[in-house]
């Protein structure tokens, strides 16, 4: 960003978040002894689904919603809400609550479409249809579900918005491109490396896999639509859902050892 000239105050804001995230995270593993556990409670439900429709309520981008604006700050909300939501629905489906896991995944399904929000909307469809076949035992349901969100993640693609690309969110990795091989290099070992530790922790574990593959499909998508490079691209929003995604599963991984 500084040999494309953009502007400090841009690019600063990713490094702050990441100090920030440090530090917290430091605190949060110096004190890991500390078990917790997520519940699966129908309040926890309701303020997921309020904060994923929040965006509709702001004025958004030539009809896009999926901001929610405080003062000179838009929040990519679904980046910070949806790793947590998966983990839920990976709890409800632990606790048998198939029904629950249906409703609130295909509600989420939904309001994606409508933001409309095809890369999202891809990552989190790929990641619940782990969660579905490793886990709803009934193969008719299984089998329907997994179709019905491949349906989705079709229809979302036939109805892209019309937004342009920005170089320092959506094209960042072909800035670093531009700088030369070693640099598109590095940049993309350190994108695999963000990945990486849920696959590490996931060799017996589905939601592991499945906050992998979310974030893997995130990338993927930035090379066939104009949609941000989690992570490496200019936004806090993605930093802070991946430090509570990494957060989640260390807790649950410590609550199950």
């Amino acid at each position: 960003m500084v040999c494309y000239d953009v502007p400090r105050s841009i690019w600063v804001q990713n490094i702050i978040i990441w100090i920030i995230g440090f530090l917290i995270g430091s605190i949060f593993i110096s004190r890991s002894r500390v078990k917790y556990k997520m519940g699966v409670h129908s309040r926890q439900t309701i303020i997921i689904v309020i904060l994923l429709v929040l965006p509709f309520f702001f004025s958004g981008i030539d009809g896009i919603h999926r901001w929610v604006t405080v003062g000179p700050i838009n929040i990519y909300i679904t980046s910070i809400i949806l790793p947590v939501l998966i983990f839920y629905i990976w709890k409800l489906a632990i606790n048998n609550r198939q029904r629950n896991v249906l409703v609130l995944t295909f509600i989420t399904l939904l309001i994606l479409l409508l933001q409309p929000d095809a890369g999202q909307l891809s990552a989190f469809a790929s990641a619940t249809a782990i969660i579905f076949w490793k886990m709803i035992r009934s193969k008719t349901i299984k089998i329907i579900s997994i179709a019905t969100i491949l349906l989705f993640v079709m229809v979302s693609w036939v109805f892209l918005d019309d937004l342009e690309p920005v170089s320092y969110v959506e094209d960042i990795i072909f800035l670093v491109a531009g700088l030369g091989n070693v640099w598109l290099i590095a940049g993309i070992l350190s994108l695999v490396l963000l990945f990486i530790p849920f696959f590490i922790y996931g060799k017996n574990n589905v939601i592991s896999y499945s906050l992998g593959v979310y974030y893997f499909t995130m990338m993927i998508v930035t090379f066939i639509g104009n949609f941000p490079l989690p992570i490496m691209g200019y936004g806090i929003s993605p930093i802070i859902g991946y430090f509570i995604a990494i957060s989640l599963l260390h807790k649950d991984n410590l609550v199950r050892l």
